[in-house]
């Protein structure tokens, strides 16, 4: 049932995600963050307190760690970005990012089943197939190690997100928001820039925000309810989504080996589920 949660989890934050970078698109990566994280925080406070979460110290401060794994692995990221084409980037970050947390899930004696072992890898390989492209420019190497340190760092943060306990609920989500929030804010201050965008960027971000709220804690839940491994690969099938936002209202082209991996996705979410 914890995969159900992951599935549903790739949807918010796959919308949001796709909301997000149109916005990033048109004032930038930095304002876009700062904002996305803000309006965060009372999302995440208003599912703290509609599922009656206790404030648990040493939960929120694993939140609150997690919200310096996020930024920093978001700028290795957009580092990566800069110094080559997200072909080159985006791969090694997605599938390290779920390839760490099932090998630790199964270090720590977990035995899933042959159909949730199935759909775990089939997951993987979708994510892969997704995310990759054919082109290829700038500083490959540098480029695909940026990617390597992002998805190390997001492996990281979903690992430290499933010694959550159940009963601190939402509030540990709400103290990364806070802390990632705060740590762009004084980057900015620091720089003399803007913390926050224009109006009209800052509404589309506000909804963006809402959906990967609410797709965080679906995943939170999960993890607090279920194994780290089918949650986590449920969880970041959210590319599949992103992907077909992007068909759907931006034109984008998919390519066919996006449309296995779609099709991958899907088929590998109904494993987890099944099994």
């Amino acid at each position: 049932m914890s995969a159900v949660y992951g599935a549903v989890a790739s949807v918010g934050i796959g919308v949001g995600d796709h909301l997000t970078r149109g916005a990033a698109d048109r004032v930038g990566v930095r304002l876009t963050l700062a904002s996305f994280f803000f309006v965060g925080i009372p999302v995440s406070a208003v599912g703290a307190l509609v599922m009656d979460s206790q404030w648990l110290a040493a939960d929120i401060f694993i939140g609150a760690l997690t919200g310096i794994i996020a930024v920093t692995s978001l700028g290795f990221l957009y580092l990566g970005y800069a110094s080559a084409t997200a072909g080159v980037v985006a791969p090694p970050a997605a599938v390290i990012g779920v390839a760490l947390p099932v090998v630790v899930d199964l270090a720590r004696g977990t035995v899933p089943t042959i159909t949730v072992v199935a759909g775990m890898v089939l997951g993987m390989v979708s994510v892969l197939l997704i995310t990759v492209s054919p082109r290829r420019a700038g500083d490959v190497r540098r480029g695909f190690s940026f990617g390597l340190v992002a998805g190390i760092g997001y492996g990281c943060m979903f690992i430290m997100l499933d010694q959550l306990s159940a009963a601190s609920g939402f509030w540990p989500v709400m103290a990364q928001r806070a802390v990632a929030f705060a740590a762009l804010a004084a980057i900015s201050i620091g720089l003399r820039k803007p913390v926050f965008p224009t109006r009209a960027a800052f509404r589309t971000i506000v909804h963006g925000s809402i959906w990967g709220g609410i797709g965080a804690m679906f995943f939170v839940y999960g993890l607090q309810h279920g194994d780290l491994a089918p949650v986590t690969v449920t969880g970041t099938q959210y590319a599949a989504v992103t992907v077909v936002c992007g068909i759907v209202f931006r034109d984008e082209r998919m390519r066919w080996w996006q449309g296995v991996g779609l099709l991958g996705a899907v088929s590998a979410v109904a494993l987890i589920v099944a099994g």
